[in-house]
């Protein structure tokens, strides 16, 4: 048997150590990002132009106004629900009343 086509367990199970990094993504072609990742940089970049900050204070700025519109929608929501409800100042009827029964 020829020694030079023999490997060893180490070089079967292990990568060579040849000095170099390789990639754990090594040979894979790069992912799509998702349109949300590719508006979230967008409305970054925008914020950053329109208002002139950086991109720290971009995104301060965005999360603000994000909170601003929930606890709009949250507020929208609860008035909704109480609008169903009768109010305590509105006087309820008794079945009896409602029919006319005497």
């Amino acid at each position: 048997m020829n020694n030079e086509t023999v490997m060893s367990d180490e070089e079967l199970f292990f990568e060579e150590k040849s000095g170099t990094k390789e990639s754990a993504r090594k040979g894979r072609g790069r992912g799509k990002k998702s349109p949300k990742d590719l508006f979230g940089k967008l409305k970054i970049k925008m914020v950053m132009r329109i208002y002139g900050v950086t991109r720290a204070r971009a995104m301060e700025i965005i999360a603000g106004r994000a909170e601003e519109a929930q606890e709009m929608e949250r507020a929208k929501n609860r008035d909704e629900r109480s609008e169903g409800r009768p109010s305590d100042d509105e006087e309820l009827m008794s079945a009896a009343e409602f029919f006319g029964a005497n």
